[in-house]
């Protein structure tokens, strides 16, 4: 018998053999850095679109009914005179006249004897 070993078969180069396994273990290497890094990705999202929606919910707290005056427009009052006699102390009359405007949902300024309106809780 003249080979008697599978080297002796196909006689290969040692240093081919051992930059062949370098390059398999860069490539698993690589493979598993790139997994990682996709994983702590998709992590990072979660918890930034988890926390977006936690500081969504505490962001402001719930208007309670209880909070909310109500308040009938008499003949003779405009948003300014309700906003003067009804605002805060150091508040802009202006900011609290759009206060007024957005919690009732109004399209123009203008309001009504009769109409009901709700205050910001300021």
């Amino acid at each position: 018998m003249k080979y008697s070993t599978y080297q002796s078969i196909f006689p290969m180069n040692l240093e081919n053999l051992q930059e062949t396994r370098k390059e398999g273990k860069v490539c698993l290497l690589q493979a598993l850095t790139n997994t990682l890094l996709l994983k702590l990705l998709i992590l990072v999202i979660i918890v930034w679109v988890a926390g977006a929606g936690v500081l969504t919910v505490f962001a402001a707290p719930p208007v309670s009914n209880e909070e909310v005056i109500k308040l009938t427009v008499q003949p003779g009052d405009t948003l300014w005179k309700i906003a003067v006699n009804h605002k805060p102390e150091r508040m802009d009359t202006r900011v609290y006249i759009e206060g007024i405007v957005r919690i009732n949902g109004l399209e123009d300024r203008g309001v009504q004897a009769g109409q009901v309106l709700k205050l910001p809780p300021f």
